[in-house]
């Protein structure tokens, strides 16, 4: 299935316009300091113009921002090497550059319910609360076609703010000995893998969706474990795009190794796939394409960023997918379930449905066995 062909096919059905993905070459055998140089001139605008908006005068953020990334000591050396070329390149401070690879992490407070929520920002930390991005927003589907056997990957990334964030989307390719390793799609300044594809007969692709704290406590926990030093979660995960040669291996080392906060992993491969809700230290809970998963058929299993199998009712106040009481996951459960078959095209059909399209910035269609990587940013 040609990207080409489904665009097509979506244009025709009356989804939203598309824009390529630019793809850079990530060469892992460079000088870390180097590896992005070709990025600057392309994003650094829009990079500078995300600092100014946001943070430039707003020192009681920048500061906080600062003191935990501070308390977190020096990243992996490795990390360090290409913050220190971005910022060098970029002429952002170094500061926020090392502080900005926390986002996905912190992006875990924000949950999008006035007055709604038990777990409150921990004292002193309350100018978080102005931190830019915002969600939740994702939608992750991995599915069987059931008149081939292959099975799909869908995935939405929703994250404000749009006009920023739509502009800062490309895929690395990630080589060494000039041959690819893995691809991931990536947001310039991150330097860690978002939604990540590693081509191979027994290969993966791994998509992050955010995952809220589900106890009272769950916040502090988290400060604990970015303050502790842990690898943060999405330089774990490009760490298993690098390391693990297969896709049992990746599940097996996303499974076990410990996270700064809660995370969605949603994983496929050839013919099978899962989704792991993790815990910082532990699997919340598993979802096994093929075997009985709670309210799926058992061709497809789907999460955004709530743990609907454990009735988390904050699901229903979630105003991203456009209608409250009404979540994204409802609305794309509903166009899976009025399908027989769950080819590519219902996918896309599914994840552009304005039920569940959010504000998107990237989408995916992807298959392992087919080596299929359908990667657009639709115009919103």
């Amino acid at each position: 299935m040609k990207l080409v062909a489904v665009i097509a096919l979506a244009l025709a059905a009356g989804v939203h316009g598309r824009r390529a993905v630019k793809e850079y070459e990530i060469n892992l055998d460079a000088d870390p300091k180097d590896r992005y140089l070709e990025l600057l001139p392309v994003f650094n605008q829009t990079v500078w113009g995300f600092w100014d908006k946001f943070f430039a005068n707003d020192k009681e953020l920048t500061d906080l921002l600062y003191k935990i990334s501070d308390e977190r000591g020096a990243e992996d050396p490795e990390m360090m090497a290409e913050i220190q070329g971005l910022s060098d390149a970029s002429k952002l401070p170094f500061e926020f550059v090392k502080a900005i690879q926390m986002l996905y992490e912190l992006q875990t407070l924000m949950v999008p319910i006035v007055n709604f929520t038990t777990f409150p920002l921990p004292k002193g930390y309350e100018a978080l609360a102005r931190i830019p991005w915002r969600g939740p927003g994702c939608t992750g589907i991995i599915a069987k076609d059931t008149s081939t056997g292959i099975v799909y990957h869908a995935r939405d990334l929703d994250f404000s703010p749009v006009p920023f964030m739509t502009n800062l989307v490309y895929t690395g390719i990630f080589t060494k000995g000039g041959k690819e390793i893995f691809r991931s799609q990536m947001v310039a300044g991150y330097v860690q893998v978002i939604t990540a594809f590693k081509k191979g007969p027994n290969g993966f692709a791994i998509e992050r969706n955010t995952r809220y704290p589900d106890h009272e406590g769950g916040n502090e926990l988290m400060f604990h474990n970015l303050k502790s030093g842990r690898p943060l979660n999405g330089w774990t995960l490009r760490k298993v795009c690098e390391e693990q040669p297969d896709y049992e291996s990746a599940v097996s080392a996303i499974s076990t190794t410990p996270y700064v906060s809660t995370e969605y992993a949603i994983i496929s491969g050839v013919r099978k796939g899962t989704i792991l809700a993790k815990d910082p230290d532990s699997v919340a809970h598993v979802q096994t394409l093929g075997q009985p998963n709670f309210h799926e058929r058992d061709d497809y299993i789907i999460i955004t960023n709530f743990d609907f199998f454990f009735h988390d009712i904050r699901e229903y106040f979630d105003p991203t997918g456009g209608q409250i009481g009404h979540p994204r996951r409802i609305a794309a459960q509903e166009l899976l379930n009025a399908s027989a078959v769950l080819t590519p095209e219902v996918l896309f059909e599914t994840i552009n449905h304005k039920g569940v399209i959010a504000d998107t910035i990237f989408q995916a269609v992807m298959s392992v066995e087919t080596g299929l990587w359908n990667v657009s940013q639709p115009d919103l």
